[in-house]
């Protein structure tokens, strides 16, 4: 005989699991990614998801590192190569790499093709550098215990910044 399943219990459990996660401080928890040879973060807040790349198809006309146009869940997606785009060439296709998605609070099917994920770091235990920023989406520096150095990205900044809303290649190229 099937085990009953009590609907107004997983409600309870699940109200106080969602406050439990709600109530905890993680203001310095970060996504840590990897873009060429740079470590960067994100908040969580800002990220939606992180997925495997899925096929892209290619945009006649547009910047190299714009990669082109995924379907992702039904719905399409401008796909940037984030270290192409800072000037690091071309992310090279392999079974690591990843597609970013930030919030969709952000209004923009944009997604960024980054070398691979490095976890969850939490960014109470680096070392803030106080070097100034070589792009405006970069909202800070650190550098961990082995003194290896990180950027912590301003999402906003980046998916509103001309450059990289700027996807057409110039005429005649």
């Amino acid at each position: 005989m099937a085990k009953k399943f009590n609907l107004r219990e997983f409600q309870t459990t699940l109200s106080l699991q969602l406050q439990a996660a709600a109530s905890r401080d993680n203001t310095g928890s970060r996504l840590g990614f990897r873009v060429g040879e740079v470590n960067w973060l994100v908040s969580l807040a800002d990220t939606e998801e992180v997925i495997p790349v899925p096929p892209i198809v290619r945009v006649p006309g547009s910047r190299r590192w714009f990669r082109g146009v995924a379907n992702i869940r039904g719905n399409l997606f401008a796909v940037s190569d984030f270290a192409d785009f800072m000037g690091q060439g071309i992310t090279p296709d392999h079974a690591d790499c990843r597609l970013l998605i930030p919030h969709h609070d952000f209004g923009v099917n944009a997604a960024l093709l980054v070398r691979s994920t490095l976890g969850l770091k939490n960014i109470n235990h680096y070392q803030l550098r106080g070097e100034p920023a070589a792009h405006p989406w970069i909202a800070r520096q650190y550098a961990d215990d082995a003194g290896a150095g990180w950027c912590d990205m301003d999402f906003g900044q980046l998916l509103g910044d001309a450059e990289f809303l700027k996807v057409e290649a110039p005429f005649g190229n």
